[in-house]
């Protein structure tokens, strides 16, 4: 009688044995591919943040540059009323124009009564 109900209980528990092994190694799949997608994310973090590093290290050195040209050279960025434009003849050297103001003499560099000379523009 015993051998009868060893039987049927040895292979319950070899059946329940074997779905414990199949169902661990598929959480054992599913975890690997998160940590996966993890490694990948973690990769983008650091790509994306060795660029912004790069950015702010470009950015930091052209505000030295502006600033030592501003400090330095006296150069400053132009109002937007006191922009010269320059008009191109066929002809002769080139005109400069400081708003409606065109009367005046102009010097070899274009510059109308010496305007222009004390500082330049970025």
């Amino acid at each position: 009688m015993v051998s009868y109900l060893l039987t049927p209980l040895s292979i319950i528990f070899l059946l329940c044995g074997i779905f414990a092994i199949v169902w661990l190694r598929s959480n054992l799949i599913s975890l690997e591919y998160s940590i996966s997608e993890l490694e990948k994310h973690r990769l983008d973090s650091l790509r994306e943040a060795k660029m912004l590093i790069a950015e702010k290290s470009s950015q930091l050195a052209f505000l030295k540059v502006e600033k030592k040209a501003a400090t330095n050279l006296g150069l400053v960025f132009p109002s937007r009323t006191k922009v010269l434009h320059v008009k191109e003849k066929s002809a002769g050297p080139y005109n400069v124009a400081y708003g409606a103001q065109q009367r005046g003499s102009q010097d070899a560099n274009g510059f109308a009564n010496g305007e222009g000379r004390s500082e330049g523009a970025l």
